[in-house]
């Protein structure tokens, strides 16, 4: 049998923290998956897990916080115990170095990392993330994009990064798509068309520019911003200032997302260039909903270069406006992108993304 781990710095609320419980959940062949939390202080998801029966045959390791290389003693343990095969790692940072190290002390050297934020400058911090991927690259370590944006993003800076194929994130559609189903018998009838995003309210997004259109908008409908984080305040702030509702479009992180998508008509997605993947476009689409969000590499490639949604460049106000008030008015338009989301669902399956993990440690 084959005994995978997959690493997360802390269970957050998010799609990084999504990806790995749906990949370490599903099994193919005879394998064994391990959900190793490198901070146990941070558990977000844990009840949710406990009582979601998808989640039943998935082994979770919760340990202490430890700084440096004062884990790999833990870690070495760790893998002398289980004995894992294939280590993914879903984060990148100087932490991931301390995995690393453990699993290559450890006789371990299926190792690969999800790359999955992009970078658009040569900071300081993004010099270092730099210097790291070409110390894994000298480790045999896979680091594996989630886009191609993503990889072309790092070579524009260093051209020196070997990075494996493209491996992008996914979903369990068929599960996805049942739990939507269940909820949406409880959207109330001649409700106003909802716009939805669901994401992080960070730096890397921009639902301040949806927020301006939103103000502007001539038709009934209402907002909902699903997500928390560091800018939520600085978002309150600005929808105040627009005059809008801020307790009905600021609803805070949820962790049942078919359940909140349910209640959706459109899905908005304003990002900015740093923007990875967005895999919350993949539950969108799984979602069967019409789909507007920003011309950026990552959304360009996940949405099929515009064919399955609306592209908007960024922080264009006006061609949002103007993109929503036609969406909202014409439900043939609607169901025109509906039905080009549930064209291009099928490769974001964690079944055919599954495959291409088991074929890269091969």
């Amino acid at each position: 049998m084959t005994v995978n781990f997959h690493f997360l710095d802390g269970l957050k609320i998010g799609g990084i923290e999504n990806l790995a419980l749906t990949l370490s959940s599903e099994r193919v062949h005879k394998e064994k998956n391990y959900l190793i939390n490198l901070n146990k202080n941070i558990n977000d998801h844990l009840n949710y897990i406990s009582k979601n029966k998808k989640y039943k045959n998935l082994k979770i390791i919760s340990l202490e916080r430890k700084r440096g290389i004062l884990i790999i003693p833990l870690l070495i343990k760790l893998f002398s115990k289980n004995k894992p095969q294939n280590v993914i790692i879903y984060f990148n940072n100087i932490t991931s170095l301390w995995v690393v190290l453990g699993a290559k002390i450890s006789g371990i050297n299926n190792l690969a990392i999800c790359v999955q934020n992009s970078i658009k400058s040569l900071s300081n911090k993004n010099l270092k993330l730099i210097f790291l991927m070409r110390i894994f690259n000298i480790l045999n370590v896979k680091l594996v994009p989630c886009s191609s944006a993503i990889k072309n993003a790092f070579l524009n800076f260093n051209k020196n990064i070997k990075f494996a194929k493209v491996i992008q994130n996914c979903i369990n559609v068929k599960s996805f798509q049942n739990q939507v189903q269940r909820n949406k018998k409880f959207k109330k009838i001649n409700s106003p068309i909802t716009i939805m995003m669901v994401a992080r309210l960070d730096e890397i997004k921009d639902q301040e520019t949806l927020l301006k259109a939103y103000s502007k908008i001539n038709q009934k409908c209402k907002l909902v911003l699903v997500g928390d984080g560091n800018k939520r305040l600085y978002l309150e702030d600005i929808a105040s200032q627009l005059g809008l509702n801020i307790k009905k479009i600021f609803v805070g992180s949820k962790l049942d997302i078919p359940a909140m998508l349910a209640e959706a008509d459109i899905f908005a997605f304003s990002t900015t260039l740093s923007e990875g993947f967005g895999i919350a476009l993949i539950e969108a689409m799984a979602a069967k909903l019409p789909i507007i969000a920003t011309d950026v590499p990552a959304c360009r490639e996940v949405l099929d270069n515009g064919k399955a949604g609306i592209l908007i460049p960024v922080g264009r106000v006006d061609l949002w406006i103007k993109s929503l008030n036609q969406i909202i008015s014409s439900s043939t338009k609607r169901d025109y992108y509906i039905e080009k989301s549930i064209q291009n669902i099928k490769k974001y399956d964690v079944k055919n993304i599954k495959n291409k993990w088991l074929k890269l440690f091969k």
